[in-house]
């Protein structure tokens, strides 16, 4: 089981210790090296395989960890808290998040991917300067979104799924900047308020076949045969986020920039896993046992969430590199999210 649970875990989706992962013995010659202490052992070597890279969470808890990391993995990624603009910009970024802690995969509650390419304009280019209170030079608009098949086929492991995302932010600049040393050499950016709209979802299908994998014990040996197993996520979130952030920008070449936000959550993932196979010695009649499991269930995301983030930006004329760093606030989310963006 040790491919499909890397692979699985890869793709940001990982099974849980509380599946119910049964081996059973089905013949022993108790003859040989085949005695009842090695078929016992064997059996028990089978289990420990199979067991190896399983987490330390129920599948009910990892559906909702993973209905939380999937709208998580995407903050950041649908507006912009490190520049200003005159007429637009363009993004590309990647994010991942997990939910518990980020050194221990195997005790994760959840883990979710995200990307993104993200435009950006800005409103003054409307014939009008002022929507009632509203300064349009003050505000841009952001529209997100991605559509990514997964497909592929690696040796004796085949993964289907696609990974999507929309969103449409606005960022409104309440509190004007200030620029300390002419030429961007020491400027304060000011302070703006964000808020939109954001909807991920990502559904994935990882099958793998795990013949002439084998135990050993003494001497006693066994050969899986016809063994494999499918793990199936289906995960969709929609998060309203409240942010407020600024930036400070340096010697024209560095920004750093942060804030903290509120969203409102709507989410849901359903995951399975099943199994099935047998493990025999060179004669079925010395050493056999069959391997099942058949496991499902799902998990709401939480209504609400708290959050902190930070990041640090390198520009150059009309481009800019960027990484971020978020943490939620009274949770265990943690996220990260890099890419590379153009401004004019």
């Amino acid at each position: 089981m040790k491919k499909l649970m890397m692979s699985v875990m890869i793709l940001g989706s990982m099974s849980a210790s509380a599946i119910d992962i049964t081996i059973t013995e089905t013949a022993c010659s108790n003859s040989g090296v085949y005695t009842n202490a090695n078929c016992a052992q064997l059996t028990n070597e089978v289990k420990n395989l199979v067991d190896e890279d399983l987490p330390d969470v129920s599948i009910g808890d990892y559906g909702t960890g993973i209905a939380n990391a999937n709208g998580f993995a995407y903050k950041g990624l649908g507006s912009d808290y490190s520049d200003t603009f005159t007429f637009f910009s363009v993004r590309g970024a990647l994010g991942a998040a997990v939910d518990g802690d980020i050194d221990k995969p195997e005790a994760a509650n959840g883990i979710g991917i995200g990307a993104a390419v993200t435009v950006g304009l800005n409103l003054d280019i409307l014939p009008v300067d002022k929507i009632g209170p509203v300064d349009l030079d003050k505000m841009d608009l952001f529209v997100s979104f991605m559509s990514y098949n997964m497909d592929q086929d690696q040796d004796d492991l085949e993964i289907k799924g696609d990974i999507s995302s929309f969103a449409v932010m606005a960022r409104y600049r309440i509190v004007d900047g200030i620029d300390f040393v002419p030429g961007y050499m020491l400027q304060w950016g000011g302070v703006y308020l964000h808020t939109g709209l954001q909807r991920s979802s990502w559904d994935a299908s990882v099958k793998s076949i795990f013949d002439d994998q084998q135990v050993d014990i003494n001497g006693a040996n066994a050969t899986f045969k016809n063994a494999n197993a499918k793990f199936d996520i289906d995960t969709t979130t929609t998060t309203i986020p409240v942010e407020i952030s600024t930036y400070l920008r340096a010697a024209y070449v560095f920004t750093l920039f942060g804030g903290a936000g509120f969203d409102l959550v709507s989410g849901s993932t359903d995951v399975s896993l099943k199994a099935s196979g047998t493990v025999e010695a060179g004669s079925a009649s010395d050493y056999a046992a069959s391997i099942s499991a058949s496991e499902s269930d799902s998990g709401d995301a939480d209504l609400t969430n708290f959050r902190a983030f930070f990041g640090v930006q390198f520009n150059i004329p009309f481009v800019r590199v960027y990484a971020q760093m978020n943490k939620g606030i009274g949770n265990d989310l943690i996220g990260a999210n890099a890419g590379v963006k153009f401004v004019f």
